[in-house]
């Protein structure tokens, strides 16, 4: 059998605030586009039709396009877009229709689905409602049962004669917004509904975005230790401690934040803070490590990077510190910019083994994770 797809890339993206079409978000170093293109590269599948935005045609054409993918220019719907495509697709058996902003897809749901297709004659994907559900009537509502409610998502298969007639049949200015509902009021057959998969997601809003990106991780570790002494205030994220010994360094020798520094700096194949900020120059004697990580931070902003979480594990016999740790940890959480939920610190000792059992210092280990900044114009 022979597969025709229509990828609908119409749409302007407005909603996802980024001044430009979400189709062109970047997620882990290909776009949108591309990433919903990689899908359906398989040996039954014909041609893949882009139904384009005309204002997105320059940027569309310059990508490494499959050798089958073919431009149509869509329309002021996404039913107008889909007809148009439809157009192209002249010799195939099915027709797949899917949402070009679904980049997420799973291999095996498309090949369920175009299996569905086959057996069945028709086949949408859809995923049950794992949400309790309500119909809003004015200031009122009750309850419906979620077993008889699915979200059908795409991709949707059908005949492709058949799918053909049903959109002659509506015209291009049908207002249908969903393919198989439009299929079933024109051919008059109910569409066989296929298991979908929850990681098929539609990017719609800036939130969606941000899940988009957040898979493009990069993951530092970053260690350091400095000794203790008298006449030196303890600080650990900013934080005053109180104790008889505070760390020795040439900068405030706070240890948790040095190491959260390297960990950063890893995390974006950097050199460590003994190269950004050398002991022997003496603009960083006995400077706060706040300021040092505002200039890391910086330098986090700079790549296109955003902070995602942060842990750290204190290594300290004494002073006991789990009764700061939620400070410390808001106090880190403010200055990063991320939700204190997102900073995960936890204190041991050492069972009084080696230099830290001694309470001769204190040694920090830290993971970074970052992740590609949500870019806007």
């Amino acid at each position: 059998m022979k597969f025709d797809v229509i990828l609908a890339c119409g749409g302007s993206g407005s909603r996802c605030n980024l001044g430009y079409n979400k189709l062109a978000l970047d997620i882990g170093g290909i776009t949108v586009l591309e990433k919903t293109l990689s899908i359906f590269i398989h040996p039954d599948i014909s041609k893949i039709i882009i139904s384009y935005n005309e204002k997105d045609y320059d940027w569309i054409k310059s990508l490494d396009l499959p050798e089958n993918a073919i431009l149509c220019a869509g329309g002021a719907t996404r039913a107008q877009s889909v007809a148009n495509a439809l157009e192209l697709a002249k010799d195939s058996d099915f027709v797949i229709i899917h949402d070009g902003a679904r980049p997420f897809l799973p291999r095996k749901s498309l090949l369920e689905g175009m299996s569905d297709a086959i057996k069945y004659g028709s086949s949408v994907l859809y995923v049950p409602s794992t949400d309790s559900l309500r119909i809003v009537d004015g200031e009122t509502s009750k309850p419906i049962d979620r077993a008889l409610v699915v979200r059908i998502q795409t991709p949707q298969i059908f005949k492709t004669q058949e799918i053909k007639k049903a959109y002659d049949l509506a015209g291009k200015n049908s207002a249908f917004t969903d393919d198989a509902s439009l299929y079933e009021e024109y051919i008059r057959k109910s569409a066989h509904l296929t298991l979908g998969d929850d990681r098929n997601v539609k990017i719609t809003t800036e939130q969606d975005c941000d899940n988009a990106i957040g898979g493009d991780a990069h993951i530092g570790n970053g260690w350091d230790t400095h000794r203790l002494d008298f006449g030196r205030d303890l600080i650990l994220g900013g934080i005053k401690i109180p104790h008889d010994k505070g760390l020795v360094a040439h900068s405030d020798g706070d240890v948790l934040i040095h190491a959260i520094m390297d960990a950063l700096l890893s995390s974006m194949h950097e050199r460590d803070i003994g190269v950004l900020f050398p002991d022997t120059d003496d603009k960083y004697k006995d400077i706060s490590s706040v300021k040092l990580l505002e200039e890391v931070l910086k330098l986090v902003k700079a790549k296109g990077l955003a902070v995602k979480s942060i842990s750290a594990v204190i290594m300290a016999q004494k002073p006991k510190l789990s009764q700061y740790i939620p400070s410390i940890q808001q106090n880190l959480a403010d200055i990063i910019g991320i939700d204190e939920n997102r900073v995960s610190l936890s204190a041991t000792t050492t069972e009084r083994l080696g230099m830290v059992g001694r309470e001769e210092g204190i040694s920090v280990s830290s993971v970074a994770v970052l992740n590609k900044r949500l870019q806007t114009v």
